[in-house]
């Protein structure tokens, strides 16, 4: 039976970070995130990214708010640009796709198209990979400091039993290898930095909603408790954690 790191207690020194960046600020995890960063560190600078700021709710803590979109590379750069150098201690990255009014979840080969794999990846993998691109010279490199990016349990190739949601199953699994590839480097670097995959659970969220349905009573989370759950993991880490997938319990879990 695997470990949790909550049983490990601890991980590496994690001093209470002066700065902490939420991407994705005004999806369900992501604002839930800004709301337990605020609960957990009152005295930390929160820096949020969104492709609507005017949706952001006023917070207690000090706030810098910054437009982005996701698909837009030189949109990316513009606001990371904003953000010193060095001086980021904790990053979400809590993006991602499975369905909007265009796409559904294909459950045959038959149902897939270009276009939605295309959306997939580029919203699932490429865009948070673009992010990380721009972000990690903005973490602190004084000490351990930690990007926590959403991906997702189907998202792994050895646990993939049931078949179906091509496209969301495949990107994640291709974000779960830049993951991967951006620990390795950053090691070969000897840069204290810990990137790592987070499996937030089944949360009551817009993403959610329509498979609702089918989740077994007590096991649908609130957006509150799965933030609260990812911090605690953020928190547990070790350097020889980075590059690996963890879920909300802090249980490992392979691609």
């Amino acid at each position: 039976m695997k470990e949790s790191l909550f049983s490990r207690g601890k991980g590496v020194p994690f001093k209470t970070p002066e700065t902490v960046m939420v991407a994705g600020a005004t999806g369900g995890i992501g604002k839930a995130l800004t709301e337990a960063v605020v609960k957990q560190y009152p005295d930390a600078t929160l820096i949020r990214l969104a492709r609507d700021p005017a949706q952001l709710v006023e917070l207690n803590n000090p706030t810098i708010d910054l437009q982005f979109n996701l698909l837009d590379e030189s949109s990316i750069s513009e606001a990371i640009d904003q953000i010193a150098p060095g001086s980021i201690d904790l990053a979400f990255v809590a993006t991602g796709f499975l369905h909007d009014h265009h796409y559904k979840p294909e459950k045959t080969f038959k149902n897939l198209t270009s276009d939605h794999l295309l959306h997939a990846y580029q919203t699932n993998a490429i865009g948070p990979a673009l992010l990380c691109k721009h972000l990690i010279p903005r973490m602190n490199d004084q000490q351990i400091s930690r990007i926590g990016i959403l991906s997702a349990r189907v998202g792994s190739i050895s646990d993939n039993r049931l078949g179906g949601w091509h496209a969301y199953r495949a990107s994640k699994a291709a974000l779960n290898m830049l993951i991967k590839n951006f620990a390795i480097e950053l090691g070969y670097k000897r840069r204290q930095l810990i990137i790592v995959g987070l499996q937030p659970g089944t949360t009551d969220t817009q993403l959610s909603a329509p498979f609702q349905a089918n989740v077994p009573d007590g096991q649908l989370q609130t957006t509150q408790y799965t933030a609260e759950q990812l911090l605690k993991v953020m928190s547990c880490l070790k350097m020889e954690d980075s590059g690996k997938l963890f879920d909300f319990l802090g249980l490992p879990f392979e691609p």
